[in-house]
């Protein structure tokens, strides 16, 4: 037993005298607190920038709204704290975050493996994908009613509708179009050109809200194409706060919280120009 002693002994003075830090249980110098900096300070600082309806400026007031500005509010009522939102743009977002000019990005920003090099990641707290368009009167039931020869399907060219109908529509015809006009697809289904279009849920609503005489209509509105995760962003190195905010998410969603907003701000929205 003395002889392991000895050399167990040696072994960790051997680790110091080559600079191999041994690990700790206390906290360290430059370990981040973004939790106790935010008590301090009395604000949660928010970095938004608008994409109707989960964060848009109210026209009227000047004010934030929407599924993310709610959350935000639940949020800093639960820090115990004033919610500040600072207006970004979606190209200045992360770089804003990096600069400290807010602790927490808010938006229905996509979890993806490119901007994880940058930013740390919350859980999802809500999923977002694709859907499809067909005209009324249609007898479409289903996405499976659409995978078949013979049926036209159109999207803009290049960008990922493209590439989900293409996965998700294989027996099908995908007729991609070059144009600078993002509802060009839109409009080939709406002038019976193409049966049906390809692309996200929200797009889809503004484009029905926005031309109630097109004659169209969400096809199972209930299905997303390629889901995937609508998440908040923090700076690296705070996993405190990433562990406050995943437990928070949590809550939402097993509270019902998540699903009366979704409704509230997705399902039930009124889009500018839509009819009541």
């Amino acid at each position: 037993m003395y002889i392991w002693f000895r050399k167990a002994a040696m072994a960790c003075l051997l680790l110091l005298g080559f600079g191999v830090a041994l690990p700790t249980t206390g906290n360290t110098a430059d370990q981040v607190d973004t939790i106790q900096s935010i008590k301090d300070s009395g604000v949660l600082r928010v970095g938004m920038a608008e994409s109707l309806p989960m964060q848009f400026k109210d026209p009227a007031t000047g004010g934030w709204q929407g599924y993310n500005a709610d959350m935000a509010q639940d949020l800093a009522k639960i820090l115990g704290v004033k919610l500040e939102i600072e207006d970004a743009t979606w190209a200045t977002l992360i770089p804003g975050l990096l600069a400290n000019k807010y602790d927490v990005v808010m938006c229905d920003m996509w979890a993806t493996p490119q901007r994880a090099i940058t930013v740390v990641f919350t859980d999802p707290y809500n999923v977002y994908g694709w859907s499809v368009m067909v005209r009324q009167g249609t007898p479409y039931k289903t996405w499976e009613d659409l995978n078949k020869p013979g049926i036209i399907i159109s999207v803009l060219a290049g960008t990922a509708d493209e590439q989900t109908a293409r996965r998700y529509f294989p027996n099908a015809t995908v007729k991609p179009l070059v144009s600078e006009n993002v509802n060009a697809p839109r409009l080939e289904v709406a002038n019976d050109r193409a049966d049906a279009v390809v692309t996200d849920l929200l797009n889809i609503k503004a484009f029905i809200a926005a031309n109630p005489q097109a004659g169209v209509r969400i096809l199972q509105e209930e299905r997303v194409l390629s889901p995937t995760g609508l998440a908040y962003a923090i700076r690296p190195g705070d996993y405190h706060f990433l562990n406050f905010l995943n437990t928070w998410i949590r809550s939402d969603v097993d509270s019902g919280r998540a699903q009366e907003l979704r409704t509230k701000w997705i399902k039930d929205f009124k889009w500018p120009g839509q009819k009541s």
